[in-house]
């Protein structure tokens, strides 16, 4: 009975964790922004960064997070791109030399605008 105890907590914690607020978090997503062209290739995991210049100001810039929204696309930026996150928007753009790559925020299934 009490090997039984551990397994029903983590049975608890995972379907307690399973209650995203994906509404709520597309939300928050709006206010971020960023417009860097990278100079050091991103690392993720759940905490996220892109160094850069800000290309409109000059200026060393950075950009980082924690979510797990960068995992489906952190791969695909390489130094020499330029990462866009306008504010008020959902979307997140990799401008490359000869394309665009746009990941709109989705969160357990459902894409946001």
């Amino acid at each position: 009975m009490l090997k039984l105890i551990p397994v029903i907590l983590l049975a608890f914690l995972c379907v307690s964790c399973s209650n995203v607020d994906c509404k709520g978090i597309a939300e928050s997503r709006r206010s971020k922004y960023c417009n860097i062209v990278v100079r050091e290739a991103p690392v993720s995991g759940r905490w996220f960064e892109i160094k850069g210049i800000n290309p409109e100001t000059k200026e060393e810039s950075t950009y980082s997070d924690m979510e797990t929204w960068y995992v489906q696309f952190y791969k695909n930026i390489q130094v020499g791109d330029t990462v866009v996150k306008k504010q008020g928007e959902l979307e997140f753009f990799i401008h490359k030399k000869d394309t665009v790559l746009v990941y709109p925020y989705e969160c357990e299934g459902k894409i946001y605008n």
